[in-house]
């Protein structure tokens, strides 16, 4: 119980920490995504300490959580790519496509998954949830690699806002996605509590992790003066070309 509440509370206190820095208008991605999940939790916890309320019932508010949880982690990612390329526009365009088309095919996933699943229509939706969801979870991963293998070409740094943000989510897709892999091999009913426990744990670590990122001071990148000719300005260069074709 403390590590299904405690998390949420610390948001509560997160979310007001991006108000008086100041922090909405330049991570609102993230803002709408901190208040999102202490919305979900309100209502979960509501709904479980009511004993009017069913089975069927509280699965439906979990299913749309969810859904809301996804779109909200997706749209961190973007704008944390946006940040990371803000001083190449070409890049950013690039990326908004990319992002385009990584909807798509998500949405597409989701609804043959919609279609193709037995069961009922709570029970389809709520599988197709959880693949989109791991998806999200393996762009996140793939995105805090990116960050840790460009850190040190974009003298980008590790005590910045967008740094932390990404780390924290990083590191929470990535031992999702590990558990969800063991749990796979081991079966699903292999101590399930265990690495329910452990998930929960790692949440509220990063809840942590991002409060402490956004007390400190931020650390201003250094903006590179001169890149290499394999470097991001080439590849902006190039890019701005082709959309201008």
């Amino acid at each position: 119980m403390y590590l299904w509440v405690a998390p949420h509370v610390l948001q509560v206190a997160l979310a007001m920490m991006l108000v008086c820095r100041k922090l909405v208008k330049e991570f609102p991605a993230f803002f709408l995504y901190t208040l999102g999940e202490v919305l979900q939790f309100v209502v979960l916890y509501t709904m479980n300490s009511t004993p009017s309320v069913t089975n069927a019932e509280y699965r439906t508010a979990w299913v749309l959580g969810g859904i809301l949880s996804v779109v909200l982690r997706f749209a961190v990612v973007q704008e944390i790519f946006r940040h990371v390329f803000r001083s190449y526009p070409a890049l950013q365009q690039f990326e908004g496509f990319l992002f385009r088309w990584a909807t798509v095919v998500l949405m597409i996933v989701a609804v043959t998954l919609v279609g193709y699943t037995s069961g009922s229509g709570a029970d389809r939706i709520g599988v197709a949830i959880t693949v989109v969801d791991r998806a999200v979870s393996i762009i996140q991963c793939g995105l805090l690699v990116f960050l840790l293998l460009l850190a040190r070409f974009l003298r980008f740094s590790w005590r910045s806002y967008v740094f932390g943000i990404a780390l924290g989510m990083g590191l929470f897709a990535s031992v999702q996605l590990a558990t969800t892999a063991i749990r796979a091999h081991l079966g699903v009913a292999a101590a399930p509590e265990f690495f329910d426990l452990l998930s929960m744990a790692t949440y509220h670590c990063c809840v942590l992790f991002w409060i402490v990122v956004l007390y400190l001071p931020q650390e201003k990148a250094t903006r590179v003066s001169a890149l290499p000719m394999d470097g991001l300005a080439q590849w902006n260069e190039a890019l701005q070309q082709l959309l201008h074709q």
